[in-house]
């Protein structure tokens, strides 16, 4: 049976955290404090006495929240609501913490544990029946852990009589959309007390109001919210239901900013001071912006890039990488690279699997402006094994001279660019005349005798069966697919990697099997710069197009579109630079960076909009 709580036995006290020393800001938790408050005293909802709601915003010290719910608990013999808002941190024992103002990444005793909050409910509440709302990251793990490892602990970490109503679940950020007025649990929540739900009860109880809030927040993307009631908790309603209510009445309207600061009968400054009233209610948010911050776990989505449009806010539920990015340590991400390309990514310490190059740095900062702090770790691959170790989960991620093919597509997905070059030969200098690197020596041994004054400027310039090395890549099935070049190169053979290329192209006693390598510009210069020793020249411009980007698993929008902005600030904040700078310019004979378009991120086409 559904119950309405008796306003004069009834207490409330919203605590939220707007403002941070050390973790991203989250204003909207203001306006969910201003407006719940306002809702829960307002003549079509509760109606709870002013001096029954307690509002604290940025409390100064977790004491001063935990006295503040004691308080309210001892007043309370009906109903109790708590809810916080603001960012949420998992300790070490894998429970929730809420951040306060003064709450470090990392350091999550400088946070408030929610068991704190529950023991005062079940040892100091005079309360028949407790109303939890947490609208933060990790909200879920207020339930307890829902799996067979943990049997009986989701009901340990429940309270008699309580229905607890999360914005996440244990393992999942909230969101909170830059630019919006509520964080988006919140702003839904308000929405349904303000406006209804078409064809639902006269009164809104918690269980109702929990399924509605999932079909609603669910499609759009967003987190799914957590729920779970006891001894009939789930029957206490909120408010009536505005959406069955006469014409005539008067609603509030709840969706657009608060014309001025709700007016409960005491709130709490910063300073944990107060005006000597009381209120009570306590949710957890969890904001959303530029990017995925490890200090709070917050999926923040900047909704402002645009004047035209707004980028979609995607969920990340299912983003197996994004999960990972978490305040504290023992988390891994393995990357797949290349160990053979001098310049891009090299292997140069096998004991330790140490790798360095631009493609090493740029993972590194890529992943650090997502928020990723755990360690990672780097693992060889082939060119062709890089699908394959995709969708078998062996890498999470791969950044090694991978190009987007429509064929790859099918298999996996790709970030924007960061590099882009084009395919090139690569030859022995012994087949140019001295001083004329583009025409062939006609006193090279064997075959290359017939190559005579013949100027290589170009593919087609090349004798037909010219036998060239190459990698299962790209560049290979380009000259396999083009008629054009196929004719040209009478034995394409195909290594494993292309120091196996070099050493055919550099044996003296293989004079003739490979007269040429083919493959992107950038490879074949750093191939030449560590192997060559004046040996080898590259004698053609670029012939066709090659951009490199991050592949990774199909499925998730949330990290091509964090990735694309990690890409976009690299270039931007000339992090790119530096790297081309410190890794390529030298093999590339000095020539300046040149960093791909910078990439629009606002609007991606394999990531459909969440509404």
């Amino acid at each position: 049976m559904t119950v309405l709580p008796d306003p004069g036995a009834s207490r409330a006290v919203l605590v939220g955290t707007s403002r941070y020393q050390h973790l991203e800001q989250l204003p909207a938790v203001s306006n969910n404090l201003q407006a719940l408050a306002a809702h829960l005293t307002g003549p079509l909802s509760l109606r709870l006495p002013p001096r029954h709601v307690t509002v604290l915003e940025n409390p100064a010290a977790a004491h001063t929240v935990v006295s503040e719910v004691r308080r309210a608990a001892a007043e309370a013999t009906d109903t109790l609501i708590v809810y916080f808002a603001g960012h949420g941190l998992i300790d070490p024992q894998d429970t929730l913490s809420l951040a306060l103002p003064h709450t470090e990444s990392g350091r999550v005793e400088t946070g408030l544990p929610y068991d704190w909050l529950r023991q005062v409910l079940l040892t100091d509440s005079r309360a028949e029946r407790h109303v939890v709302i947490l609208d933060c990251c990790y909200s879920g793990l207020a339930l307890g852990r829902m799996n067979a490892a943990s049997p009986g602990l989701a009901d340990q970490a429940s309270v008699e009589g309580t229905f607890l109503l999360a914005a996440a679940a244990e393992t999942r950020t909230a969101l909170a959309p830059v630019g919006d007025t509520y964080t988006a649990f919140t702003g839904a929540l308000l929405d349904t007390l303000s406006r209804g739900i078409p064809g639902g009860p006269t009164l809104l109880d918690l269980g109702t109001i929990y399924r509605h809030l999932r079909r609603t927040l669910g499609p759009r993307g967003h987190p799914v919210p957590q729920a779970r009631g006891r001894n009939n908790g789930a029957e206490v309603a909120l408010g009536p239901n505005h959406a069955v209510l006469p014409d005539h009445a008067v609603l509030p309207d709840h969706t657009a900013a608060p014309d001025r600061p709700a007016r409960p009968g005491r709130t709490v400054r910063a300073d944990g001071k107060g005006d000597g009233r009381r209120h009570t209610l306590i949710g957890t948010a969890c904001a959303t912006a530029l990017a995925l911050l490890a200090g709070g776990g917050y999926f923040i989505w900047d909704q402002q890039a645009s004047q035209d449009s707004k980028p979609p806010a995607y969920g990340i539920e299912d983003s197996s990488i994004l999960r990972r990015v978490k305040n504290y340590k023992g988390n891994k991400i393995t990357i797949g690279v290349k160990k053979d390309q001098p310049g891009l990514s090299e292997l140069v310490d096998p004991d330790r699997k140490v790798f360095k190059g631009f493609e090493i740095d740029l993972i590194e900062y890529l992943l650090g402006e997502i928020g990723f702090q755990g360690d990672i770790v780097f693992e060889p691959l082939f060119s062709g094994e890089r699908e394959t170790a995709l969708k078998s989960n062996d890498v999470d991620l791969v950044i090694a001279s991978y190009s987007a093919t429509p064929k790859r597509e099918k298999e996996v997905n790709f970030s924007v660019p960061y590099y882009k070059t084009g395919q090139s030969l690569l030859m022995r200098k012994s087949h140019t005349r001295e001083g004329e690197v583009q025409t062939w020596d006609e006193k090279a041994a064997s075959r290359d005798v017939a190559l005579v004054d013949m100027k290589i400027n170009r593919v087609e310039d090349l004798p037909d069966g010219t036998d060239s090395c190459t990698v299962d890549s790209t560049s290979s099935e380009f000259m396999e697919e083009n008629p054009k070049y196929k004719e040209k190169f009478d034995v394409q053979k195909k290594e494993a990697s292309y120091k196996d290329c070099i050493e055919g192209l550099l044996d003296e006693g293989a004079v003739g099997s490979y007269e040429v390598i083919s493959t992107d510009d950038v490879i074949l210069a750093g191939l030449a710069y560590k192997y060559g020793e004046n040996k080898l020249v590259r004698p053609i411009r670029p012939f066709k197009t090659e951009e490199y980007a991050v592949g990774m698993k199909k499925g998730d929008p949330a990290l091509e579109y964090l990735l694309c902005r990690a890409i976009k600030k690299s270039i931007t904040g000339k992090s790119w630079e530096k790297y081309y700078n410190t890794h390529l310019k030298k093999i590339m004979l000095g020539k300046p960076a040149n960093p791909p378009d910078e990439p629009s991120c606002e609007k991606r086409p394999s990531s459909p909009a969440a509404g």
